[in-house]
Order: C-alpha cells, then sequence, then structure tokens
C-alpha cells in the first residue's frame, strides 16, 4: 500500500503524465493529445504526444473510455504522481488562506479531545470539500462530515453510487477496529509518517474501490491519539489534501 512505484518512465512522459493528473482533476474531462500540445507548454507536436500517451496507456497508466475520446489517468498513473509529490515535497505547501483558517479554528477550543476532533472533522470537510471522519483510538466516538460533498462530484452522481457509499458509511463504525488494524497500525505514533494513502483498488474494502482514502493520527488532549479518514474521488486534488491533513495534524502535535 502506497510503495512507490518502481517503473521505467522517461521524464517526458512523467512530465505529460503529471499534466495528464492535474487537467483532469480540475475538469473531469478526459485530456485529448490536441489539449496537451495547446495547454501543457511541453512544446511537443501533437504526433509525438500520441505516441506518448499511446505508450502510458500500454503501461496501464491512461485509459481511453471511449474509442475516439481522450484518457484519464488510471490508479497507477495516480499512485505514481502521489509518490512522487511526497517525495519531492514540492507542491505541498498549504495556501496561507487554509493555514489561517485552520489556525483560528484551533483558537480557544475546549481541551476536549471531542470537541477537536468535531473542529478536525468541520474544517477538513469544508476546505477538502470531501467527506472526513474523526475518532479517538480506542473510542466509539465518531464524527463525519461532509457526506454531501461527495454527492456533489460527477463520480457520485449515480443512484446506485450514492446507495453503496451511504451504506459503507452507515457501518463505518462497526469496521473502525478493522481499519485500526489493518491500516492505521502501519502510521505508528502521531509523530510518524504523516499521512497513509490508498487509491482506488488499493483498498480492502470493495465498497469504495473507486475511492481514494486519506487516513493520518494526531494527537489529542489528554494523551488521546486522535485519527481522521478523509474519502473522496481518486481524481481529488492531492496536492491540496495531503497538504491539508499534513498542516492540521502538525499545529495538533504541536498544541498536545
Amino acid at each position: 500500500m502506497g510503495s512507490k512505484i518502481e517503473l521505467m518512465i522517461s521524464k517526458r512522459q512523467e512530465k505529460l503524465l503529471d499534466f495528464v493528473v492535474r487537467e483532469y482533476v480540475r475538469t473531469a474531462k478526459p485530456i485529448g493529445s490536441v489539449l496537451v500540445a495547446v495547454k501543457s507548454h511541453l512544446h511537443l507536436s501533437s504526433a509525438t504526444i500520441r505516441n506518448e500517451m499511446n505508450e502510458l496507456e500500454q503501461q496501464g497508466f491512461l485509459i481511453q473510455l471511449h474509442t475516439s475520446g481522450g484518457r484519464v489517468p488510471t490508479d497507477k498513473a495516480y499512485r505514481y504522481y502521489v509518490d512522487l509529490l511526497i517525495e519531492n515535497r514540492t507542491g505541498l505547501n498549504l495556501e496561507t488562506e487554509h493555514k489561517n483558517k485552520i489556525r483560528q479554528a484551533l483558537n480557544g477550543i475546549p481541551s476536549d479531545p471531542r470537541e477537536v476532533n468535531k473542529m478536525v472533522a468541520r474544517v477538513l470537510s469544508n476546505l477538502s470539500e470531501n467527506l472526513v471522519i474523526t475518532g479517538i483510538s480506542q473510542d466509539e466516538d465518531f464524527f463525519k462530515k461532509g457526506l454531501a460533498n461527495l454527492f456533489e462530484h460527477p463520480e457520485f452522481r449515480e443512484a446506485g453510487k450514492v446507495f453503496q457509499l451511504a451504506n459503507f458509511f452507515e457501518e463505518f463504525e462497526g469496521m473502525f477496529q478493522f481499519i485500526e488494524k489493518e491500516f492505521f497500525n502501519t502510521l505508528g505514533t502521531p509523530h510518524g509518517v504523516p499521512v497513509q494513502i490508498m487509491i482506488g483498488g488499493e483498498s480492502p474494502f470493495k465498497q469504495i474501490q473507486h475511492e481514494t482514502v486519506m487516513c493520518a493520527k494526531y494527537s489529542l488532549p489528554g494523551d488521546c491519539i486522535g485519527s481522521l479518514t478523509l474519502v473522496g474521488p481518486t481524481r481529488m486534488d492531492y496536492e491540496k489534501n495531503i497538504s491539508l491533513i499534513k498542516y492540521i495534524t502538525e499545529e495538533l502535535n504541536k498544541l498536545y
């Protein structure tokens, strides 16, 4: 889970893949070679771009949904992109406006782990526009915020998809012990690895294999350990969401 993909793709292909992921995250529309030629600043001909995109498709990074349409990133592409982000730490500086909102939310909050967790769920779901669930390790108190945010994304507009997701989150509390054992334990202490990420099919849960799940642990008042789970489409703003989680957990660890 989350290991670096050791694959031989050229620097040019890496830049092309980076552009396709970012553009698809922004627009939710398949990316064609003409768009890449016009917008990417890669200074490549459409023919070269087509060849490179064909190569990336053969390697499993891109998929063509319709024969005449552009391509979209696969889970493998998102994993490559995320691993590079974390490895290089580029783009993981949170916007000042978001930092200020998090700091304001932390100011004057009661020293009660449940109140802190409510705030974390509320602020993160608002800023990320995804679902956030917070809990206390070895406790059964959970706060869910932002389920409605998920259904704003084009990926979740099918009735069947909504039902499946809603069912999963209703059962989340019962699964938490499993998640804690199978997933959170790899995080170690709150000062260890800041964010763990499961992308699409990496998830052990069949109901959420088209989503990305980010998890982190952090310090809470009274020597409690908090945990948060952020869930959104695989087509999410990874830079922003990783930066949000990284910043809020670092601030909480300083406080408690």
